[in-house]
């Protein structure tokens, strides 16, 4: 009976060693998921900011694009309307020397006609 009371304690003995062990291996096992958690959410920051980083400068590159094209547009037109701007003032000025040469004429023929008149 001795016998069979210390065979009952050592076979309880080594199921709690068993236990312990099985106890040991899950913890370890939680650890090393809780670690391996938080290294997948480092690793999920940081693709995110720099996936961020990315779209921004994708965007900053179009609206720099968008804007010089903008510039070039607003360029171009700019000079469209100086370029008729200049053509009708050369028209007038054009125009306006005909009318002033006209008028000389017209006076220095109204001139001459009262001169032979006098």
């Amino acid at each position: 009976m001795h016998q069979d009371k210390n065979k009952k304690e050592e076979v309880l003995d080594e199921f709690a060693v068993e236990v312990k062990k099985i106890e040991n291996e899950a913890e370890k096992i939680l650890k090393d998921a809780e670690a391996k958690k938080i290294e997948i959410i480092a690793s999920a920051k940081t693709e995110a900011a720099s996936m961020i980083a990315k779209k921004q400068a994708e965007f900053e590159k179009k609206k720099e694009e968008k804007i010089k094209k903008s510039k070039e547009k607003i360029d171009e037109e700019r000079d469209e309307i100086f370029k008729k701007g200049k053509k009708e003032i050369e028209q007038f000025s054009s125009s306006s020397r005909k009318n002033i040469d006209k008028a000389a004429d017209f006076i220095l023929k109204k001139l001459d006609s009262k001169i032979e008149d006098m």
